[in-house]
């Protein structure tokens, strides 16, 4: 290792929970900064779908992440964050023992000086007792207030605290049995996991998914920003709007269709889809992309934005001026699509709605100037926000931590 160092140092990415490729797209401005300097960036993804299409062209090695198999059986809604790791293994020790141990072994293998955490309890809890400077990088989700106990995440429902503090104990016991197993520190409270040489909090208060927070530094969002194709859009419709969707979500074949009968210019990119769901669903005026496309070229280009309220799009299109409708599919993007409804600069259609009415919805957005006039007044308020000098800012300071 020491003859390695006088080289380069190796910077890991960890991410362990989440679904998309913004998972990989928030940190890749940073890890090329790193890289041209001279580091190599090592990426532990949960996910690989995507891993070659946004790093293979850069150079950049990948590993499949130590994740828990996903089981069948229906859990319970989390209600703060340690529902979110009950309900991805934190309550049976057997199984968190054999993660904890798997990154642990990576991360033998690995010998970096310096590790950052995506979304990655696991991943944290394993490196609790390395040598290693470490580092958290992502939305406010992946971070919780270092409270005790840490605070529900559904602010529209009245949470007893005592249920707060049980739901806490409960996993805290969990994760203090496997550090005893594996000779690791215990954890006196869940903010314990979180201990860190930095906390890169990749978002802004507004769009914070807990909001209130004091005595935090926001490094502003990140998201791949330059990435992607330049969006090229139907010469059919009279509005151009763009739509970055899932091709799981329950609603997209009805929205589709509700878009294709409209007189608007469609951008639509669903990752993962296939070249028949394009030719069935595409038209003179909708046009389907399933590889990534330019957000700063979009966000200058389009009149509004519909997407699932991924943090990092939502804020891309926000910093633009552009207003959202939006269609969370789980509760860390519900959370985003409440900041940005409260904000003023998008509707957002919950899911369990029942046959939404997506044109409607968009009309609404289209006529009514006090969307676009909110998300004008974000990016006028963040206009001095840069993301290329936030990622040399963030490698400044993963260098510093390495020294």
């Amino acid at each position: 290792m020491a003859s390695r160092l006088k080289l380069m140092s190796r910077i890991a990415y960890a991410w362990e929970l989440g679904g998309g490729y913004g998972h990989i797209g928030a940190f890749l401005s940073v890890a090329k900064q790193l890289q041209e300097r001279g580091h190599e960036v090592v990426f532990v993804l949960k996910n690989l779908e995507h891993a070659h299409t946004l790093l293979g062209k850069y150079g950049f090695s990948y590993l499949q992440a130590p994740v828990r198999w996903p089981g069948v059986s229906t859990l319970p809604p989390a209600i703060n964050y340690a529902g979110i790791l009950r309900n991805t293994g934190f309550h049976e020790t057997a199984g968190l023992l054999a993660r904890t141990r798997a990154w642990k072994t990576l991360m033998g293998y690995l010998e970096p000086d310096l590790l950052l955490f995506d979304h990655a309890p696991t991943a944290l809890l394993a490196a609790r007792d390395l040598k290693v400077p470490r580092a958290l990088f992502g939305t406010g989700f992946y971070s919780p207030p270092r409270t005790s106990p840490m605070p529900a995440m559904r602010p529209w429902l009245s949470v007893p605290e005592k249920e707060l503090v049980n739901s806490e104990a409960r996993i805290i016991m969990t994760i203090n049995s496997v550090m005893d197993l594996i000779g690791g520190r215990h954890l006196t409270v869940l903010a314990d996991l979180f201990e860190a040489e930095e906390d890169f909090l990749c978002t802004l208060p507004e769009i914070d998914h807990y909001q209130g927070r004091k005595q935090v530094v926001y490094w502003g969002p990140a998201f791949s920003h330059a990435e992607g194709f330049d969006p090229i859009w139907p010469s059919v419709g009279d509005k151009r709007l763009f739509a970055y969707l899932n091709k799981d979500y329950a609603g997209l074949e009805p929205l589709l269709q509700q878009l294709r009968a409209s007189s608007w210019s469609v951008l639509v990119h669903i990752p993962g889809t296939t070249p028949a769901f394009m030719h069935k669903h595409s038209s003179a005026n909708l046009h389907i992309s399933a590889q990534p496309v330019n957000l700063r070229q979009v966000g200058k280009q389009c009149e509004l934005a519909i997407c699932h309220a991924g943090a990092g799009t939502a804020a891309a299109m926000l910093l633009s001026g552009k207003p959202l409708l939006m269609l969370p599919m789980h509760l860390e993007q519900s959370l985003t699509a409440r900041n940005v409804a409260l904000l003023g600069a998008g509707i957002g259609i919950p899911p369990e709605t029942k046959k939404p009415n997506y044109r409607a919805a968009v009309m609404d957005i289209l006529s009514n100037a006090k969307y676009t006039k909110a998300a004008e007044q974000f990016a006028d308020k963040y206009a001095s926000f840069d993301p290329g000098e936030q990622a040399i800012r963030i490698a400044d300071r993963c260098e510093a931590l390495m020294r």
